[in-house]
């Protein structure tokens, strides 16, 4: 596997060039490091860019941390939940309504180092990525294997799983998962979309919109 130049190290032409063409945003102020304009959200540091669902907000990351602090993940351990609530934000949260305030489906993006093997694809790695998920989320159950999928200048793999969701306040029940893999060197990119189909809370045509909205510079 070929492995990219950190996207830091680009030209600023070439990362000028990639930011314009993206909602025609001014170079200057693009060359900071995140910027969110409309539906659009750019991490100029990462050299990905995509666009939320129309109609969604881009949550404050410590809205995201307030809201993962009162959620009560469904594990065995109760060692695992805390670690799984001190660890890293994601790069960006957009919802289809205010998260502390309503049940809605949300979107996530983290970014992580890659991990895997050298030249272990990520389909190769997909066993054990839903067997580390299964051990993380009760009743988790993968309903669309892993599978391929095209994002221009990345590889990709697309999954869809359910799960049981519980609060602090009594609410529980199953939850979707549509997950969105991106390996791009030296980053490994997790896109995950949850929505509630057992409260009529659908986000699946939302998902393939922001698939095809992802760009690497």
């Amino acid at each position: 596997m070929t492995t990219a130049p950190h996207p830091a190290s680009y030209p600023n032409d070439r990362r000028r060039s990639f930011l314009k063409g993206l909602g025609g945003l001014a170079a200057a102020p693009a060359l900071a490091a995140v910027l969110v304009s409309g539906d659009l959200y750019v991490n100029n540091a990462f050299g990905l860019a995509l666009r939320k669902p129309s109609g969604w907000g881009f949550e404050h990351l410590r809205t995201f941390a307030d809201l993962r602090n009162e959620y009560e993940f469904a594990t065995p351990s109760q060692e695992v939940s805390e670690l799984l609530k001190a660890g890293p934000l994601p790069l960006m949260v957009a919802s289809q309504a205010p998260l502390l305030r309503n049940l809605a489906a949300s979107l996530t993006l983290y970014a992580e180092d890659n991990s895997l093997d050298e030249g272990q694809s990520l389909m190769q790695a997909s066993p054990d990525i839903m067997r580390a998920l299964g051990m993380l989320l009760a009743d988790f159950r993968v309903t669309t294997a892993p599978h391929p999928v095209d994002v221009p200048g990345a590889e990709a793999i697309e999954y869809i799983a359910s799960f049981t969701y519980r609060d602090r306040l009594g609410h529980q029940g199953p939850a979707r998962n549509r997950g969105l893999l991106l390996l791009r060197a030296p980053h490994l990119f997790t896109l995950n979309m949850f929505d509630l189909p057992a409260d009529r809370i659908v986000a699946q045509k939302k998902f393939d919109e922001v698939r095809a909205s992802v760009v690497f510079a």
